[in-house]
């Protein structure tokens, strides 16, 4: 198939992490120091970000001016990773992600799907037969979250010939979906270096307005003393195996483990040593997050999400265990094993 199409500012708007949308921007000299005086490119961007707060109903609409509409995603991004706020930074990049999904779903241009893939450096091809992915970015794509637990996405009850897979159009378009959400999950998860005033204000008015939010999305629960590594829950023994084999884990299954292990006190460098055999892995900026998590620069660690959000997010086992089916938070599933006094703390949805 032919990936040669005419893409329209609208298609932008839609999926602005496309290279065409890179281009667009740069073509319009809109660089990171313009931003600053670009208000209206501001505004918009933290639009974006308040969506994702409790009591947004429905998604904010996109500015008429696509311009503008196109250069808040980049400078949306930016507003939030500065926040250093895991918490806001994750519900972003799920509000944005359940956005670009929504797109994907109803496109009704094939092709669009195809230039989405190809931005990602997908190997995709079409024949008499249908849709070819290469079964590295099929693996990558369905090894984390809920596609973990679904017979269809696993390798053996696929067609497969000479390394390619075959999807339909609509498994390529949710294989993207998790390709997409990552994507943005790890643009947050940059440092942001020192930011002009103007834009300075801006992130501190985000993390004031999440302040006041914030309470919606904590409940008490009792913890009890730590957990021996046998009595921790299905989830993150999974995790922990799967970042010892080195297999890629989604933001929100990092998450998810390293609050889980830092409540169990255990170090950060032996958290970060989890992640050693992952290809990517970066000892300092490892490190990093895990001490951002640790309430390095917050001055209070961060709870681990509540099941609730982890079924959400896929990251749930879904597991027949009977204490599973008794908590509300992984972090006191070894309590019940252990039958001690607990103590209140506040926990994440």
């Amino acid at each position: 198939m032919g990936i040669n199409i005419s893409i329209t500012t609208a298609d932008m708007v839609k999926y602005p992490f496309i290279a065409q949308a890179r281009e667009f921007i740069a073509k319009k000299e809109l660089e990171f120091k313009d931003i600053v005086d670009a208000p209206a490119v501001r505004e918009r961007a933290k639009q974006r970000i308040l969506a994702s707060f409790p009591g947004q109903n429905a998604p904010m609409p996109p500015s008429r001016n696509t311009e503008i509409e196109i250069a808040s995603y980049p400078t949306a991004i930016i507003l939030a990773s500065a926040t250093e706020d895991s918490l806001l930074i994750q519900r972003y990049a799920l509000y944005e992600a359940k956005i670009i999904k929504t797109c994907l779903q109803s496109e009704k241009n094939p092709e669009i799907v195809f230039v989405i893939a190809r931005s990602f450096k997908w190997q995709v091809r079409t024949d008499t037969y249908g849709t070819w992915i290469h079964f590295a970015n099929f693996l990558k794509n369905t090894s984390k979250g809920r596609l973990t637990q679904v017979s269809r996405w696993k390798l053996v009850s696929r067609a497969l010939e000479r390394g390619w897979v075959l999807v339909s159009s609509e498994e390529l378009s949710r294989l993207l979906q998790e390709e997409v959400q990552e994507r943005i999950e790890e643009s947050l998860d940059n440092k942001v270096a020192a930011l002009p005033k103007e834009i300075q204000t801006d992130v501190d008015e985000l993390k004031a307005e999440f302040l006041k939010v914030k309470p919606q999305l904590e409940e008490k629960f009792d913890i009890g003393p730590r957990a021996e590594e046998g009595e921790y829950p299905p989830c993150v023994t999974a995790l922990i195996n799967r970042a010892k084999s080195g297999a890629h884990l989604s933001h929100t299954e990092r998450i998810t483990m390293v609050t889980y292990l830092l409540h169990q006190a255990v170090s950060t460098d032996a958290i970060a040593n989890l992640f050693s055999k992952v290809s990517d892995f970066n000892a300092e900026k490892t490190k990093y997050q895990i001490e951002n998590l640790a309430g390095k620069t917050t001055g209070q660690p961060y709870v681990t999400y509540n099941c609730s959000t982890l079924r959400t997010h896929g990251v749930c086992l879904n597991t027949t265990d009977p204490i599973c089916s008794r908590i509300r938070n992984p972090l006191t599933y070894h309590k019940i094993k252990q039958g001690t006094p607990t103590k209140n703390v506040t926990a994440r949805n």
